[in-house]
Parts: structure tokens; C-alpha cells; sequence
């Protein structure tokens, strides 16, 4: 199951998302996650336009739920496959 406390380690394709520019805090984009590769995340804004964003110096906050979760790019910066793997039953 998804929390906020392992969300890093999870599934991120289908969550509502910001990118957050990390020098001002501001939003640069938001939309959902479509696909998700080792170093870039894939997301469709509301208007439907398709963004490959790096994950590499970027803060992301994933909307959970009620909550939002802020993740550092580099904390999630693996391949999906072994993300998901490193998280202890």
C-alpha cells in the first residue's frame, strides 16, 4: 500500500503531480504521471499536453490521497522496476 513515508519506493505512474522549481518554490508544471523511465518522468497536463521531465534537480510532489508528498529527484532517480524493489515487505 502507498504512504507517504514509502512513496519513493512505489508505483508513481497514475499520481496526480507538481514539479516544483527548487530555487523559488514555484510551480513549473503539474498534470499525471503516464510513464516513468530511470531518469524522467512522463506527464499530461489537464489541457493534455506531454511533458519528459528529467528527474535530476527537480522536486516533485505527488498528491496521495489528502496529502501531498515532496520527493527530490534524485531520491527516486532508479529505474521503476528496482525502486519498487528496494522496499521491505
Amino acid at each position: 500500500m502507498r504512504t507517504p513515508s514509502n512513496l519513493a519506493y512505489h508505483e508513481l505512474i497514475g499520481l496526480p503531480v507538481r514539479v516544483i522549481d527548487p530555487k523559488d518554490n514555484t510551480t513549473v508544471f503539474s498534470g499525471k504521471v503516464v510513464w516513468e523511465t530511470k531518469n524522467t518522468l512522463i506527464i499530461i497536463s489537464e489541457k493534455g499536453r506531454r511533458l519528459t521531465i528529467p528527474k535530476h534537480h527537480r522536486v516533485f510532489v505527488f498528491k496521495l490521497g489528502d496529502k501531498e508528498v515532496v520527493l527530490k529527484g534524485e531520491s527516486i532517480a532508479f529505474r521503476p522496476e528496482d525502486r519498487t524493489g528496494r522496499i521491505d515487505p
